[in-house]
């Protein structure tokens, strides 16, 4: 039985230590309903996350410290082979429970959580404009999304002209292209109940950027 103790802990050791060089051990993270806060219109609210008390990581942990105390007390132990069983299971347990309070408070929160294919929408995006536009002139903005500052080029949506440092929403995103209308109007718009703002900010976590020189 002292073998059989023995391979198990080989055997878990051996995975925690590849685990952990080869990065695995994060595969083991479950993120439920990641969400994220968000400076839009709308607001919105982060979801917590947990790792999953059953998974590979733990369950690994468990079969090392249950066979290397069930090793030991059989090598150096007086007992019976049930109390052995028991103690070992109960030593197995708490490696366990370690692991994953590992996983769970320190590991997790300190993950970035994956991005979602609607969090690149730049739809709703609030945007400072940084070059002028009107008519058909092209001109640029400037966003922060996801802590990361992004220009593009811009039109006026409605052809009219747009000051540089005016605050403006992205309507629609085309060919490279933002087709903006300045916050302003679409409040007043709004005001008048000619405009639903409903989307305004859905395009993911915005700041209000300053508006950068004209190089």
């Amino acid at each position: 039985m002292a073998y059989v103790f023995l391979g198990l802990f080989i055997f878990g050791l051996a995975f925690v230590i590849l685990s952990f060089l080869l990065g695995f051990a994060a595969a083991e993270l479950h993120l439920p309903g990641m969400g994220h806060d968000a400076h839009h219109l709308s607001g919105a609210e982060a979801d917590a996350a947990h790792a999953s008390p059953l998974n590979v990581s733990t369950l690994m942990a468990f079969i090392t410290w249950f066979g290397g105390i069930g090793y030991l007390l059989t090598q150096w132990g007086a007992m019976g082979i049930l109390a052995v069983l028991t103690i070992a299971v109960l030593g197995g347990m708490v490696g366990a429970s370690f692991v994953f309070l590992l996983l769970d408070r320190v590991i997790l929160p300190g993950q970035t959580p994956a991005l979602r294919a609607s969090d690149y929408r730049l739809e709703g995006t609030l945007a400072r404009v940084s070059i002028p536009m009107s008519g058909s002139r092209i001109g640029e903005i400037i966003f922060t999304q996801h802590g990361t500052t992004r220009s593009e080029g811009a039109r006026s949506a409605d052809g009219s002209p747009i000051p540089r440092g005016e605050q403006v929403v992205i309507l629609r995103y085309e060919r490279g292209i933002a087709y903006v209308r300045p916050l302003e109007k679409l409040l007043e718009e709004h005001d008048r109940g000619g405009r639903d703002l409903k989307g305004i900010g859905a395009g993911g976590p915005q700041s209000q950027p300053e508006g950068r020189e004209q190089a």
